[in-house]
């Protein structure tokens, strides 16, 4: 199970932060399978404001895994739009980190095999 922390500005209205904590509950489970197997207790923080002068509503997510910290924020003038596009950022991050460890760990085990000696008798030799 993940750990969520919700930091919601008293802006907003109690309406709007059930709406949110439901929404984000639903998209965050996505993140779930991936730290199933992980040691490390990863963990979301989830902080919303309404900007009183240019209303328009402040998203921020960070998200505290294994992989690192993963940051994301974004201002619109809906609150599901802005959070929408936090989680397509930070999901993007999240790949991009994972790819980068199955990378490196190929490149491991290439340098590895380039390590090993070649038998006289095959067929390429030096």
């Amino acid at each position: 199970m993940l750990k969520i922390n919700y930091y919601l500005h008293k802006s907003i209205d109690e309406e709007e932060k059930t709406k949110i904590k439901n929404y984000l509950d639903k998209k965050l489970s996505y993140f779930e399978k991936f730290f199933k197997k992980s040691d490390f207790p990863s963990s979301f923080s989830v902080e919303a404001e309404l900007l009183p002068r240019t209303k328009r509503y402040r998203a921020e997510i960070q998200l505290e895994s294994a992989l690192g910290k993963m940051i994301s924020s974004c201002e619109k003038k809906e609150i599901i739009e802005s959070f929408d596009e936090v989680l397509e950022d930070l999901t993007r991050q999240f790949t991009r980190q994972k790819g980068k460890i199955v990378t490196l760990k190929k490149r491991g085990a290439t340098s590895i095999k380039k390590k090993f000696t070649i038998h006289n008798g095959a067929r390429f030799r030096k």
